[in-house]
């Protein structure tokens, strides 16, 4: 009697969870949508569950499905969460520009009880809280300021080269980690005001704490999963962007770098600076969330880890690439000679290194081919007094309910070949002045677009142009026999980063300087 009530509930309950996927897994097909074929339970997470892929460069392979290839939407499931993402130039512009009311926030967000930082910053910040973020935010980053920091990044520039000046005449090196120590110096100095020293000591704390935030373990990998694909669940499985040392570490640098500004009131223009006046701005006005210290500190800790992996990362994936063709090195460290022998001392100014043709091209290039981040997410959600959401007419007869999570598959856009001809091939004539005008709107989005874009484009840009030119100033880079010979991307990194590193050979040519001697 017992044994049969056991069996007719455990009947009951598959009976029902039958019913309910059943259900779940038919809403597109309910409304009509094109969609990828789901796994029982885990939706279309199957390969990235498994680590054969990233979940950012799984939503690629999926817009690459033949299935959805003519489609300008694909359905997918994100275990039992309906989402789309999005393949249409038009649909995608409208998301991020023209009915960017309806798609505010990003899907992802952070645990606001046990990640403090992560809530707080601008990248995860939503709705009105974000607006007036960005507003406040934004001063740091305008042409002004930058220029104004240029004069700190060439300081961190010459140590680059002094580094690789005592290195011998030729060596092999894992590119990433030094351009990494060259942008966490240059992040460091010219945002904080601090001299992190990471060209000369890589073990220090500011590269080792760096280091570890982007050090994408497995249980990494399912923390910042869990953060932009399953947000309803941060807080319950207590998942944490911004780990307890890394905030421990930030919290301390941040409020002793603000106290010594307020101490001794000598202005820097950057961050600190912007920091400093939020605080005072917070005390004398009581706002109350902006007297919180972690809302100050958040700041900083976005900045620092947005700012240094971006540049790195282009920086890396760019000396990879022009090892691969020589030529096309030679063509860059050639404009680059003539630029500084032009100029007095060899010193580029900010106006100049900004007119690199060339230069601009390769980093452009660099950046289709491998977008650091290699997607965009944006939840759809109606504001107050609207109406109506998003319609997918005249495509589908079908509105997006609030809390729909859509994304758009930056890398695989910027790899399709209906817009890029031979689109795996590094070709910096694609960005040519003649050859931009002719590109599809929307198929290049590194830095997204619209009113949620990369607030710190315009740094992340002069730091890679200005690493770049002080690497290659009197180095080239070769291919070895360990240099990747494939695209095998880290399947537990959120962020697009070679399995096994970018390691080349760095051979010391002094273009410059003889060039110089002969003149």
């Amino acid at each position: 009697m017992i044994a049969s009530s056991i069996l007719l509930v455990i009947t009951f309950l598959l009976s029902i969870l039958y019913l309910w996927c059943r259900r779940t897994y038919r809403y597109w097909q309910r409304h009509g949508i094109p969609f990828i074929k789901p796994t029982l339970f885990i939706g279309n997470t199957k390969e990235a569950f498994t680590l054969k892929t990233s979940f950012g460069l799984h939503l690629s392979d999926i817009y690459n499905e033949p299935k959805v290839r003519d489609e300008p939407v694909a359905g997918i499931y994100i275990f039992n969460q309906p989402g789309l993402i999005m393949r249409d130039p038009e649909i995608i512009k409208s998301v991020l520009i023209k009915d960017f009311n309806l798609f505010t926030n990003r899907y992802g967000r952070c645990d606001p009880h046990n990640d403090c930082l992560g809530n707080n910053n601008m990248f995860f910040a939503r709705n009105n809280y974000w607006k007036e973020l960005r507003t406040k935010i934004s001063p740091v980053f305008t042409s002004g300021k930058v220029k104004q920091m240029y004069p700190l990044m060439l300081e961190v520039a010459s140590q680059l080269e002094n580094f690789l000046s005592l290195k011998g005449e030729n060596f092999t090196t894992e590119v990433k980690e030094i351009c990494a120590t060259f942008t966490t110096d240059l992040i460091s100095t010219i945002a904080f005001g601090i001299n992190a020293n990471s060209i000369k000591n890589p073990d220090g704390e500011f590269r080792s704490q760096c280091r570890k935030f982007f050090l994408f373990t497995l249980p990494r990998a399912i923390d910042f999963s869990v953060a932009f694909f399953l947000p309803k669940f941060v807080s319950l499985l207590r998942v944490k962007i911004f780990t307890k040392d890394f905030s421990k570490f930030l919290r301390s640098t941040i409020t002793h770098v603000m106290t010594e500004r307020e101490r001794t009131g000598i202005p820097r223009n950057d961050l600190i600076d912007i920091l400093v006046a939020l605080k005072k701005e917070a005390a004398k006005n009581n706002h109350s969330f902006m007297q919180n210290s972690d809302y100050l500190v958040a700041q900083a800790a976005v900045f620092l880890t947005a700012g240094f992996e971006t540049s790195s990362s282009t920086m890396a994936f760019a000396l990879f690439e022009l090892s691969k063709k020589p030529e096309l090195q030679e063509r860059l460290r050639k404009e680059i000679c003539d630029a500084m022998l032009s100029e007095k001392n060899g010193t580029l100014t900010y106006e100049r290194i900004q007119g690199l043709e060339y230069l601009n091209m390769v980093v452009e290039e660099t950046l289709r081919l491998y977008p650091v981040l290699p997607f965009l997410d944006r939840e759809h959600q109606k504001p107050a007094g609207v109406s109506k959401g998003f319609s997918l007419k005249p495509h589908y007869d079908y509105t997006l309910p609030d809390g729909m999570p859509i994304y758009i598959p930056i890398y695989a856009i910027q790899r399709d070949p209906k817009y890029w001809p031979n689109p795996n091939e590094f070709d910096p004539e694609r960005f040519t002045s003649e050859n931009k005008q002719l590109q599809t709107s929307m198929t290049y989005l590194p830095f997204g677009t619209g009113p949620h874009n990369c607030i710190g484009s315009r740094i992340g840009l002069l730091q890679t142009k200005i690493g770049l030119v002080h690497f290659l100033k009197n180095h080239r880079v070769e291919v070895c026999d360990k240099t990747p010979t494939c695209e095998q991307f880290d399947a537990k990194a959120l962020v697009l980063q070679f399995e096994q590193g970018i390691t080349l050979n760095v051979v010391r040519d002094q273009l410059y300087d003889k060039a110089r001697q002969q003149n």
